[in-house]
């Protein structure tokens, strides 16, 4: 892991381009309703009852990380908050997705919104904890002890 000296940040990579500056909650969650607040508070919670991990508040969101970013709030509307899921895979079957972005097959970006506590729910949490797997690089692990004639079947 690497530290960037200016704001504190936690990288994998050495030198990995940033958006540099030391942002709070606060800020992030400043002028934003009750009811998204809460929500995005809600969110936090549960994913807290699956494993730790890091916040780390930027100007535009909140990530959420171990060894690597996994999950982030990109946006707290007036009555939702907006969110994704870092997973090795695509979900296009899951229904709690909006959006899939691909990262060139290495990485898709499960984008979720959530309207209700209640959105937060078991499909949702099964994603949930594949996404923090991924920020703790299980998937690294698991290329590693795959072996590469394994790989095609």
């Amino acid at each position: 892991m690497w530290t960037c000296p200016k704001c504190k940040q936690r990288f994998v990579n050495r030198n990995q381009a940033h958006s540099c500056g030391n942002y709070t909650i606060a800020e992030f969650l400043e002028g934003k309703s009750k009811r998204a607040i809460g929500l995005f508070h809600h969110f936090i919670s549960e994913y807290r009852k699956i494993g730790s991990f890091d916040l780390h508040p930027v100007k535009t969101r909140v990530a959420l990380l171990t060894q690597m970013r996994f999950c982030a709030i990109n946006k707290v509307g007036e009555d939702f908050i907006d969110a994704h899921l870092v997973l090795v895979r695509p979900y296009n079957r899951a229904k709690c997705f909006r959006r899939i972005d691909n990262l060139g097959n290495r990485f898709f970006i499960h984008h979720l919104r959530i309207r209700n506590k209640s959105d937060v729910n078991s499909e949702v949490i099964k994603y949930m904890r594949l996404a923090l797997e991924v920020g703790n690089r299980k998937h690294i692990a698991q290329i590693r002890n795959h072996r590469p004639d394994e790989a095609y079947r």
